[in-house]
């Protein structure tokens, strides 16, 4: 698994008062199409925060079946670490480290809204799902940066991850 550290405001280690981490997921169909989520104006890979009895793995499976409805199978275990300290993540005024493990995902199987269990947050943006194709996916985040609903930051960590999928898996 490759890991990439973030820190542009020079948090020391020794400073960060506060963990989260992430799981996210990279669930491609047999058509290379993934699928991705709109929530709270913004888009997003599925996935989402580990509780702190889970195994990153237990955690995906989870959020995949809270946000579509799909019960996944993992054939592999996260292929990228993103680590990135922040001085202020979210208007959070605390010194945090976030850790977000991307995994890839093969899955034929279709989102089940009577299978979902979205949170309030999900529920009040109008958590919605749909497919992009894998070779328009980097275009697609562009277009969406540029017209201003794809949030910078989560842009900039689809990106970073993306370009670890397509140089671990489109080349296999």
């Amino acid at each position: 698994m490759k890991q990439i550290v973030i820190n542009e405001e020079n948090v020391a280690k020794e400073e960060v008062e506060l963990t989260i981490i992430r799981v996210k997921a990279f669930l491609v169909n047999s058509k290379n199409e993934i699928l991705i989520a709109h929530n709270n104006h913004t888009y997003q890979l599925l996935g989402g925060h580990k509780n702190e009895k889970e195994s990153l793995e237990e955690a995906l499976i989870r959020e995949i079946r809270e946000e579509t409805g799909i019960d996944i199978e993992l054939e592999y275990g996260p292929f990228l670490q993103l680590v990135t300290y922040h001085s202020n993540y979210f208007d959070l005024p605390k010194k945090v480290c976030s850790k977000i493990y991307y995994f890839y995902v093969k899955s034929d199987a279709l989102p089940d809204d009577t299978k979902t269990n979205y949170d309030d947050l999900e529920l009040m943006s109008e958590f919605r799902l749909f497919y992009v194709p894998m070779d328009q996916f980097s275009s697609f985040l562009e277009e969406k940066e540029k017209e201003g609903s794809l949030d910078k930051q989560i842009g900039r960590e689809m990106k970073f991850a993306l370009c670890e999928y397509q140089e671990r898996w489109e080349k296999a």
